[in-house]
């Protein structure tokens, strides 16, 4: 079947869903292996520290054209601005303008965050002069709101028109919030179900321990945004939170099934926003008077469309993390690959977080308001990370970063331990003035080290 011939029946939707989201051909030679991909706001910043305002995507562009001539600028005529870096990263944009470094893949948790401390020194070194900061946060709580959406490629003001309807929350996440997110291998055909399950088990504990979005009645307003977005594409599909199935394929089956069509493609007729309560099951079982019956494409641009907090698109893309600033943000990248990476981690975790399994949302939820000054999530959270760091030092000790350890205990004991999170320390910071928690929000930086 090609990508624009119509689906025939579930078998047609469960071959595609496995060739996009699990596909095969899998070796051991890829365990471990690791890419992150950072978001942060650039800042204009006054003499004082203070910010002034968030720079357009045009000038930022303009800026990284020296320090990054070495990589390959994007040249397509109507194409968003982006960068190839040389290792085989990347340079792109958010519709606010946030800038987002996704590294190559590397062989465990080190590579990745070299490649992420280096880029960022780098960046850092470029924009100083010019009175530009990154900042990394959750979201924009200095200038947010006042942000126009900037990428002109067709995906985004579809997007936005289709998330308009629904509410204002597809404006704060499209222009005002900034993610760490942690890209894991999906493993070997057999471990594939527990890694996935595992990675979305631990997905509220991440969201509560690396809150760094401060918001009115939440210590990770990012998440709370999420929450209230699109509930028929964010979250956890239905499938896998009430058990009817182990089958990673069939939770994103259903939940493809599901969700709201975002948006229609069609050659000579342009992009067309979706409505809410239009499912694709809908279109599947009745063709649009206007674009017809939905075909292979359709489904696989609809995937792309799915914001799960646990993504997978070849890998499991884990996406509960705030922006977290380069003092802090190796620390879930360690946690997250000893939880799934380590085999004793991932089966103990298991074991822990199962009974929670229909409470997902809910926990997830509780989160993203409350984190962990709840007791019950503190508690889990100190024990599962614990375990997640053991498993790091077993499994991984040749692909940490040199000291990465010692600063996961460090976080745990001044933090989780104490039923903390980054965002209490952000909302201290506010409280000193906007100088103060810039500062929190873009240092410490690494020196440049490589170009």
């Amino acid at each position: 079947m090609t990508g624009c011939q119509p689906l025939r029946d579930l078998e047609d939707i469960r071959r595609i869903v496995t060739e996009h989201c699990f596909p095969a051909g899998h070796t051991r030679d890829h365990d471990g292996q690791v890419g992150i991909e950072l978001e942060t706001f650039p800042v204009r910043l006054g003499a004082d520290g203070a910010p002034i305002d968030r720079i357009p995507i045009a000038q930022l562009n303009d800026l990284l054209d020296q320090p990054l001539s070495g990589s390959a600028a994007s040249a397509a005529p109507g194409a968003d601005p982006a960068w190839t870096l040389a290792g085989g990263g990347s340079l792109t944009f958010e519709p606010g303008g946030q800038l987002e470094h996704s590294t190559a893949p590397h062989p465990g948790p080190a590579g990745a965050l070299a490649e992420l401390d280096a880029v960022a020194g780098i960046l850092a070194a470029a924009l100083r002069p010019h009175g530009v900061a990154l900042a990394a946060a959750g979201l924009d709580v200095w200038t947010g709101g006042r942000v126009p959406q900037q990428l002109t490629s067709p995906r985004y003001p579809a997007m936005a028109a289709y998330l308009a309807r629904r509410g204002p929350y597809g404006a704060v996440m499209m222009r005002d919030s900034c993610a760490l997110q942690v890209n894991l291998d999906l493993g070997p055909p057999g471990e594939r179900a527990e890694r996935w399950l595992v990675a979305n088990l631990v997905a509220p504990l991440a969201c509560a321990t690396f809150a760094a979005s401060p918001a009115a009645g939440a210590v990770s307003g990012r998440a709370l945004a999420w929450q209230r977005l699109d509930p028929t594409r964010t979250g956890f599909p239905a499938a896998l939170v009430s058990g009817r199935s182990d089958d990673p394929v069939d939770h994103l089956t259903q939940a493809a099934l599901a969700a709201d069509v975002l948006v229609v493609r069609r050659p000579g007729r342009g992009w067309t926003s979706g409505r809410p309560g239009w499912r694709f099951a809908d279109w599947l079982r009745a063709p649009h008077p206007d674009h017809g019956p939905p075909t292979g494409e359709d489904l696989r641009y609809h995937l792309t469309t799915l914001f799960t907090e646990v993504r997978p698109r070849g890998f499991l893309e884990l996406r509960s993390v705030d922006a977290l600033p380069a003092g802090l943000r190796d620390v879930p990248v360690i946690l997250l690959a000893g939880a799934l990476d380590d085999p004793t981690a991932r089966s103990r975790i298991r074991a822990m977080l199962e009974p929670y399994r229909a409470r997902l949302p809910g926990l997830w939820r509780r989160a993203a308001t409350v984190g962990l000054a709840d007791p019950a999530l503190c508690a889990r959270a100190v024990e599962v990370w614990s375990c997640a760091l053991q498993g790091a030092a077993r499994f991984l000790p040749g692909r940490l970063p040199p000291g990465g350890v010692a600063r996961a205990e460090s976080f745990l004991d001044r933090f989780t331990l104490r039923g903390r999170c980054p965002a209490d320390e952000l909302r201290a910071a506010l409280a000193g003035g906007p100088p103060a928690s810039l500062a929190w929000a873009t240092g410490p930086v690494p020196a440049p080290t490589l170009r």
